[in-house]
C-alpha cells in the first residue's frame, strides 16, 4: 500500500481566499502534497475596508463550521476580535484532536495561531510577517518606544510560541532582524512570501489579449503598480517619475490597480491629473487573482517604490521586469536570475526616474525572454515553499 499522506494543519487568525495572502497560498500548495486542513476565525481580516468587500461581494463574517474549499478542509471558529487579534478557546483542543504531523502557525501575533502551541502535534513551525506597517511613518525615537512596548506584550507571546516550535520562519530579512530577540535559542530562517503557481505565470496569449482589452498598442510601454493604496507606498513618487520620463518616452502608460474611495486614492488621482497623465493612466479597483495575473502579463514593468508586497512576487512569476527598493524588506528578491532592478539614491522620485529609464531600455521584449525570467523566480513558487515546510514532517 502507498504511504499515507502527512496530516497538516494551517492555523491563522484570518483566512480569506480572495486576499492571496501567504496562508491561503500555502494551504492550496500544501493540499497538493498532504492531507491539509485550516483552522481560523470566522471574521474577514480588518485590513480590508467595507468598500473593498462590497466590490467583491464578500460579507464581513463567515458561517462557523467546517467546509471543503479548494481541496482544503477549513474549520472556522466563532471568535472575539480586538485590534486585529482574534481568539477562541477551542484552538488547542482542535489541534490535539486532529493528531497532526505538522502544524503551521501563521502570524502568531493575531493570537489565535498562538493557541496552537498549547495543543499536541508531532511537529510545529511558526511563520512571521514583515511588521513594516507597525513602524511606517514613525520617527526613530517613536519606533524605539513602540518596539519596547511590543517586546513587553507580543514579544512575550512570540517567545512562548517559538520555544515550542521546531522551526521559525520570517518572510523578509527585516523580520529576521526585528524578531531575533524572541527566537529562544532558535535561529529564524527566511521563508519568502510565495506566489500561487496555479494562478500566476507568463502566457503570451493572455498578454496579447489583455493588452488589446486595455487599448495598449505594441509600441506602448506599460508600467504597473498593484496593491492597497497607502501613503507609505509612495505612489506619488511613481507618478512624478513617469511624468519626468514622458518627454523622452511619450508611449509610456501607467496602470494602477487597487484604487478605492479613500482620501489617499483620491489624492493620487488628483496628482495624476496635475501631472497631465490622465490620458496615459489606466486606473482599476481591487481585482481578483486571475485578472491581476492578466494585468501583470500585459504590463512591461512593475514598480514598488517603497514597501514590500506579495504583488511583487506575483509579478515576478509572470517574468515582469520589476523595480523595487534595495532594503531589508525586499533585498532577498534581488538575487541573480530574477527580473528585479534595485532603486538607489536619496531622492525617491529621482531614483525612480533613473531606474525606470534603465528598465525601459532593458525590459524583456520577447516571449522567450519573459519565460526565462519567470522561470528564474521558481524559488518563490508556492509549491517550492510548501515542500520546504514539509521537510521533516512524517509521511
Amino acid at each position: 500500500m502507498p504511504d499515507a499522506k502527512a496530516r497538516v494543519l494551517v492555523v491563522a487568525g484570518y483566512f480569506d481566499w480572495f486576499s492571496g495572502y501567504q496562508e491561503t497560498v500555502l494551504a492550496r500548495a500544501l493540499a497538493r502534497l498532504a492531507d491539509t486542513s485550516v483552522l481560523a476565525g470566522n471574521l474577514v481580516s480588518p485590513i480590508f475596508s467595507d468598500d473593498h468587500l462590497r466590490r467583491i461581494g464578500q460579507d464581513r463574517t463567515y458561517e462557523p463550521g467546517t467546509t471543503l474549499e479548494n481541496g482544503v478542509s477549513i474549520t472556522r471558529l466563532p471568535v472575539r476580535e480586538l485590534r486585529s487579534m482574534v481568539w477562541s478557546s477551542q484552538v488547542a483542543k482542535a489541534v490535539t484532536a486532529g493528531d497532526y504531523d505538522l502544524v503551521v502557525q501563521v502570524m502568531p501575533g493575531q493570537l489565535l495561531p498562538a493557541g496552537a502551541s498549547l495543543g499536541r502535534a508531532r511537529r510545529r513551525v511558526s511563520l512571521y510577517g514583515d511588521n513594516a506597517a507597525m513602524y511606517a511613518g514613525l520617527s526613530k525615537r517613536a519606533a524605539r518606544v513602540k518596539f519596547t512596548a511590543f517586546a513587553a506584550t507580543k514579544g512575550i507571546l512570540y517567545s512562548l510560541v517559538n520555544s515550542r516550535a521546531d522551526a521559525v520562519y520570517g518572510y523578509t530579512p527585516d523580520t529576521l532582524e526585528r524578531l531575533r530577540w524572541f527566537g529562544v535559542k532558535r535561529t529564524m530562517k527566511l521563508l519568502p512570501l510565495a506566489f500561487d503557481s496555479t494562478v500566476y505565470a507568463f502566457d503570451s496569449t493572455t498578454r496579447r489579449r489583455t493588452r488589446d482589452s486595455l487599448g495598449l498598442s505594441s509600441h506602448d510601454i506599460a508600467i504597473i503598480a498593484a496593491g492597497k493604496i497607502q501613503p507609505q507606498k509612495r505612489l506619488d513618487a511613481l507618478v512624478d517619475a513617469v511624468s519626468n520620463l514622458r518627454s523622452e518616452h511619450p508611449n509610456l502608460r501607467l496602470v494602477l490597480v487597487g484604487l478605492d474611495s479613500t482620501d489617499t486614492s483620491r489624492a493620487l488621482q488628483d496628482r495624476i491629473e496635475g501631472a497631465g497623465l490622465s490620458d496615459a493612466t489606466i486606473m482599476k479597483p481591487f481585482v481578483g487573482a486571475s485578472e491581476l495575473n492578466a494585468l501583470f502579463n500585459a504590463a512591461d514593468i512593475g514598480a514598488w517604490p517603497a514597501m514590500p508586497a506579495i504583488t511583487i512576487q506575483q509579478a515576478m512569476a509572470t517574468g515582469l521586469t520589476t523595480v523595487i527598493p534595495d532594503n531589508s524588506f525586499t533585498s532577498h528578491l534581488l538575487s541573480a536570475g530574477t527580473s528585479a532592478l534595485a532603486l538607489h539614491g536619496d531622492s525617491l522620485s529621482e531614483s525612480l526616474t533613473e531606474t525606470l529609464a534603465v528598465a525601459i531600455n532593458t525590459r524583456t521584449r520577447t516571449d522567450h525572454e519573459r519565460t526565462a525570467l519567470a522561470d528564474g523566480s521558481a524559488w518563490l513558487c508556492s509549491d517550492t515553499i510548501a515542500a520546504q515546510l514539509l521537510e521533516g514532517a512524517p509521511s
